[in-house]
């Protein structure tokens, strides 16, 4: 048989698979190198290089040429480390510091395990980091923001029954009373500490509290609890835009320190598991908290007493803390005490990420301009109108809205939560008799022509709810009987059981000249 027909033997077979291979590899480098985790233009330039080849515009993943491209002036400027993909270029012993450890406080940590807005400090762990130890660098306790009665910290530590600050900077901070003057069943007292004081009481070793953290600390209820909270929350950004962008991480959770989630006794044992009982009144609808902060849980009195039971202190990375008690004392007679939190920069849209999740879950969507009274008829408990002039008022509204094509909706404030802030989030204009149900025209959007309307008894005026609704950029007007009141008030004269008269045809005409004005 000829020598060409002859079948291949088993060593040319295996040189033509060799071939193959090796052009193959030849052919795609690149892919070839980077599978054997080799870096292709490192391996190249070394190769090139060496045999006199020119220069290269590739860049490797760190920013620098390839090894074997680098010159003198690379290496002067940048030096020969090594670089690992989120780390800082280093030896190496530069990471092994804890968070503030050192003199300065300083650390490294990989930027992926941050928050954006927390810079300093890692706001997620995983779950096997439940403890920190520091030894005898024991956190120290930050100030980032304060106005009587409204402080935002860092590190700040809670173990039995106490709160402490742990600082050796006392000088930085204000004087306690003006942090926290309330007292309760959840603690007995605030503390400073030098940080050798602390590793007396606090040990070397302490549980993280992650995240943010709200604390209502006075226990009497305020229906502007999440407002002022918010409000001193917002200062640490003032680039929040009117669309409701912000960079702040949302808040874990509020804590009610010296509140039982119920507060009536505890029914027999004996009792069906599925008796009502009254929960703890926080002074907002509990559906609000879910809505407009869906990533807050609140945590009552028995949440805190088991952090105190535990025998590992623990400490809150932020903590953001309210104490009306403390913030009356600095404000001016008739204020409301949540106006201290106002002292603090923040954006003129800081309640644009709030008011705007709000709409999103209730499905606010914009419509003809809309005029909802706010009907406290039903409600034996609230202040409300003569049956004529609550007649008169509603029968005012319609004539104006058909006049100039808006509608008019009647709510009562008995009527089911979804449905009243649907209503007033779609409103351009809300009236009612004073009181606190007409804190939720904070929820309409601010235009120029969006406004609320409280009626008063005549000669009485509260600054409560014109504050905070003036403060979101809306329009406010007091009637003080048959008197209305846009930019100058009565002086302070909280009402009472005082009989409320009005006159229903002015206050449709003045809603009606509000909401025909031209932007």
């Amino acid at each position: 048989m000829s020598r060409w027909t002859a079948p291949p033997e088993r060593r040319e077979i295996v040189l033509v698979l060799v071939s193959i291979l090796v052009y193959l590899m030849a052919y795609n480098l690149e892919s070839s190198l980077d599978y054997l985790g080799v870096d292709p233009s490192a391996t190249k330039g070394v190769i090139l290089s060496s045999m006199g080849l020119g220069a290269t515009k590739d860049l490797g993943v760190d920013g620098r040429k390839p090894a074997g491209y680098r010159d003198q002036l690379e290496e002067e400027i940048y030096g020969s480390w090594n670089w690992d993909e989120d780390h800082v270029a280093g030896e190496g012993n530069e990471r092994n510091h804890e968070i503030g450890s050192d003199r300065h406080g300083a650390f490294w940590k990989e930027y992926h395990e941050t928050e954006a807005d927390l810079r300093r400090k890692a706001m997620w762990s995983t779950v096997d980091n439940a403890l920190q130890r520091w030894q005898d660098n024991i956190p120290q306790t930050k100030l980032l923001r304060h106005a009587p009665g409204f402080t935002i910290m860092e590190n700040v530590f809670i173990a039995k029954g106490n709160v402490y600050i742990v600082t050796d900077k006392k000088e930085e901070f204000p004087p306690l009373s003006n942090i926290v003057t309330s007292t309760g069943p959840g603690f007995k007292r605030w503390q400073i500490l030098s940080t050798e004081e602390g590793k007396n009481v606090l040990g070397t070793y302490g549980a993280p509290i992650r995240g943010v953290s709200f604390m209502a600390a006075d226990p009497k209820s305020h229906n502007t609890t999440l407002l002022s909270l918010w409000r001193t929350y917002s200062s640490l950004d003032t680039t929040i835009d009117a669309t409701g962008s912000t960079r702040l991480p949302p808040p874990v959770r509020l804590i009610f320190p010296h509140n039982r989630f119920f507060t009536d006794a505890n029914p027999p044992v004996e009792e069906p598991h599925d008796t009502r009982r009254r929960r703890f009144d926080t002074g907002f609808h509990p559906y609000l908290a879910k809505a407009a902060f869906p990533q807050m849980t609140v945590q009552y009195l028995e949440d805190w007493e088991d952090y105190h039971a535990m025998p590992v202190p623990f400490f809150f990375q932020r903590l953001v803390v309210a104490d009306h008690t403390a913030a009356i004392k600095s404000v001016e007679k008739g204020q409301p005490g949540y106006t201290s939190a106002f002292e603090l920069v923040a954006s003129p849209h800081w309640w644009q990420p709030i008011r705007r999740n709000l709409a999103s879950f209730v499905g606010a969507s914009k419509g003809k301009r809309t005029v909802t009274y706010l009907s406290t008829q039903l409600d034996p408990l609230k202040p409300k109108l003569s049956d004529s002039d609550h007649q008169a008022l509603v029968k005012s509204l319609e004539s104006m809205a058909a006049k100039h094509g808006y509608e008019v909706r009647v709510i009562s404030t008995e009527t089911r939560w979804i449905d009243r802030m649907t209503a007033i989030a779609q409103s351009s204009a809300v009236i009612g008799v004073h009181g606190n149900h007409l804190m939720d025209g904070l929820f309409m959007e601010p235009t120029p022509q969006t406004v609320v309307m409280e009626l008063f008894p005549a000669e009485r005026f509260s600054r409560v709810r014109e504050f905070a609704l003036k403060s979101v950029g809306l329009q406010y007007v007091a009637w003080s009987g048959k008197k209305s009141f846009q930019n100058t008030y009565p002086p302070i004269s909280p009402p009472k059981n005082d009989a409320i008269e009005i006159d229903p045809p002015a206050i449709a005409q003045l809603i009606g000249d509000i909401l025909s004005q031209s932007s």
